[in-house]
């Protein structure tokens, strides 16, 4: 192998590598003391999106999951799928999901 090759085998390795970590790295954005703070996950499942939605994560009041509306739920549902592996869109699959998330604290 020559060093053209080396470099091209090298670059494709480091791009596979990147798509890799962009398919199975997911963060959250919480609010806590007028901060935003950002948690990093591991994906269940991979895609390309990278950004996720959890409305409880804040300080405030939580409201009940049938009190979401239809795009904030759907929304929380990906959440739930992509980092704890929840498939369901039940309200009851999406409680237990919200009690096993881990505390932004």
């Amino acid at each position: 192998m020559n060093a053209s090759q080396t470099k091209w085998l090298a670059a494709f390795v480091v791009a596979g590598a990147a798509v890799g970590a962009a398919a199975y790295t997911g963060y959250v954005k919480s609010y806590l003391d007028d901060e935003v703070q950002t948690t990093f996950f591991v994906k269940r499942h991979p895609t390309f999106q990278m950004e996720f939605y959890d409305p409880f994560a804040n300080e405030g009041e939580s409201s009940p999951i049938d009190r979401l509306s239809a795009f904030d739920r759907a929304r929380f549902a990906d959440y739930c799928k992509y980092r704890l592996g929840v498939d369901q869109f039940s309200t009851r699959a999406l409680e237990m999901c919200k009690a096993q998330i881990p505390p932004y604290l």
